[in-house]
């Protein structure tokens, strides 16, 4: 190599470096998790100051442990929360390792209020795989 070809740079007869050659990939199905859930007791009392449990099941379907973590939102318009002020309308609870074929169950809070309006209530619940730790996601 020459100086100027130092300077210039030259053409590397070395395969280039990639994000996939440097990063092992852990393969995750599209479908890692069965999620079901339920509430205990089966339903809230309209108008008035308390709490219903929704219980959240997650199983591993993958090979491999998992680090699993779960985002649950409420309706934003609605007084329903995750607090007695209803105020507070996503949270995330770290489940922990899941071994393969294991199954654990979270218990997350869903508080009323004496305004809360009797009715059907929509909520999102979403699972996470991590690698690590709960920052990164797979």
């Amino acid at each position: 190599m020459g100086f100027l070809d130092s300077i210039l740079g030259e053409e590397s007869k070395k395969p280039a470096v990639s994000a996939e050659n440097v990063f092992v990939e852990k393969k995750v199905p599209t479908i890692p998790f069965r999620i079901s859930s339920s509430f205990l007791p089966l339903r809230l009392s309209s108008s008035q100051n308390n709490s219903v449990n929704l219980i959240i099941r997650l199983k591993n379907l993958t090979n491999d442990s998992q680090l699993v973590s779960v985002d649950v939102n409420l309706p934003r318009k609605e007084l329903l929360g995750f607090d007695p002020t209803c105020i507070n309308k996503a949270i995330e609870k770290k489940v922990g390792e899941l071994g393969s074929g294991e199954t654990k169950e979270v218990s997350i809070p869903i508080w009323a209020n004496n305004q809360t309006p009797q009715g059907d209530y929509e909520l999102e619940i979403s699972a996470y795989a991590h690698y690590q730790d709960y920052h990164k996601v797979l």
